[in-house]
């Protein structure tokens, strides 16, 4: 019997002891979360280790573009810096080449399925506007955004008084050198301040008949637009009224015409195009010492090794540039506005418009952009920002692609020196009242 209870006791002891290590060990690994009884997310866990969790689905936001997104550095990064800000959504581009703005109109005419944000150009936002075919934004635009951008480009972004498009980024033009074309042939560089009559005997003296030029301008509107308005002239109004037959226009149009014609300074198309369909191809290949153009430009010049120079355009009249300004739009029938008004607040942004100065994409729509490392990469680039100061909005009529291709139909003669300018002019000016109010 003493053996049996000394038995008991030994074994109640050893209970009690397991008890006790027990509660110690709990009370040790219990951290104290201020909930009871929290069940386990996965029964599988171990200590220390966090449940599985499945991720959130992003919901994907499409933007419609004529760029190759696979290789555009400005898109990828947009897209990187998006995400970053928005984990929520993932961006998806979608490409649209040859024929992008009539395509896309068909494809909101049908009402199939429509992208979220679409890139459009500003001379194709009237038209756009005018068929109903994408969103005003006015609800969306701060007061602080319009204060935010340079003066030329709320203008662009608007039609009749509302706002219908965020800014992509600017094309304000310059002028450039091609600076080994001129120094090989001993010819000063221009100060900023240069006038028409100085460029003028600068494009001769770095010519050669029928072997290099001193300058080139595309012989379509774009390309000689600027000297119009710089001579108090102009092209077309943005409400449908010709300007090719002002004195001032005319004027222009002849300097240009004997830069061609008299002075063989400027290639015609044929002999530019020998060398490439690019505007910016005879630049390249070292034939045409001077060419107007953008920021974007000079992704061009540098891949191919040119160095140049930049210079403001020579003076005319009017200190005057001309911008085009590239935007971003909401396609009419987006399936949640308010979504795709995300994107465009981003694509509208300081952060934004960073990515679309320091890829070259083009200059800033906001001033507020931090341009210090521009200005320190190349001497001359302080003429890009100066520009925006002094532009204007090219001009977008709303019928103007029909009165466009009739102007480069009744030009092309012009610029090879078989027909005059009056006799142009004349021609096109007898067909714009119809043209431009859209009556073929």
């Amino acid at each position: 019997m003493k053996r049996k209870s000394v038995n008991m006791m030994l074994l109640m002891l050893a209970l009690l002891l397991v008890v006790a290590g027990c509660s110690s060990n709990n009370k040790n690994n219990t951290t104290d979360t201020g909930a009871k009884n929290t069940p386990s997310k996965n029964a599988n866990s171990t200590p220390n280790e966090p449940a599985n969790e499945t991720p959130k689905e992003k919901t994907k936001v499409q933007i419609m573009s004529w760029w190759d997104f696979t290789t555009s550095e400005p898109l990828i990064q947009l897209k990187a810096k998006f995400e970053e800000l928005n984990p929520d959504l993932e961006l998806e581009y979608l490409q649209i080449g040859t024929g992008y703005a009539d395509k896309v109109l068909t494809m909101i005419a049908g009402g199939g399925d429509l992208p979220d944000v679409m890139m459009l150009a500003m001379d194709k936002l009237p038209i756009f506007a005018d068929k109903n075919a994408i969103q005003p934004l006015d609800k969306y635009i701060t007061p602080q955004y319009k204060d935010s951008l340079y003066p030329v480009v709320s203008e662009a972004l608007a039609y009749k008084g509302q706002t219908y498009a965020v800014a992509r980024d600017i094309t304000s033009k310059v002028m450039y050198l091609n600076k080994k074309m001129f120094d090989d042939a001993g010819v000063a560089y221009p100060e900023a301040d240069w006038t028409w009559d100085e460029f003028r005997s600068i494009a001769s003296k770095l010519s050669k008949d029928g072997q290099q030029w001193g300058f080139y301008f595309p012989k379509f509107t774009d390309g000689y637009t600027s000297w119009l308005m710089q001579n108090g002239g102009g092209y077309a109004t943005n409400d449908g009224a010709s300007l090719l037959g002002k004195a001032e226009s005319i004027e222009a149009l002849k300097f240009l015409q004997e830069m061609v014609t008299k002075d063989k300074s400027v290639p015609t198309e044929s002999q530019a195009q020998q060398f490439g369909t690019a505007d910016t191809a005879p630049f390249i290949a070292g034939k045409v010492a001077m060419i107007t153009g953008g920021l974007s430009s000079s992704t061009a010049f540098k891949t191919n090794n040119v160095e140049y120079l930049v210079r403001p355009l020579p003076q005319g009249k009017v200190k005057l540039s001309t911008s085009f300004v590239n935007s971003w739009v909401i396609p009419k029938g987006a399936k949640d506005v308010d979504l795709s008004w995300r994107v465009l607040e981003f694509l509208s942004s300081k952060e934004a418009q960073q990515i679309a100065l320091d890829t070259a994409m083009g200059l800033p729509a906001a001033k507020d952009v931090d341009t210090a490392a521009f200005l320190s990469t190349h001497e001359d680039n302080k003429y890009f920002i100066e520009a925006l100061d002094y532009s204007v909005p090219f001009p977008t009529p709303l019928y103007g692609a029909d009165f466009a291709l009739e102007v480069t139909k009744q030009f092309d003669l012009m610029w090879l020196g078989e027909a005059s300018v009056e006799d142009a002019v004349a021609k096109v000016e007898k067909a714009a009242p119809n043209l431009l109010a859209g009556k073929k």
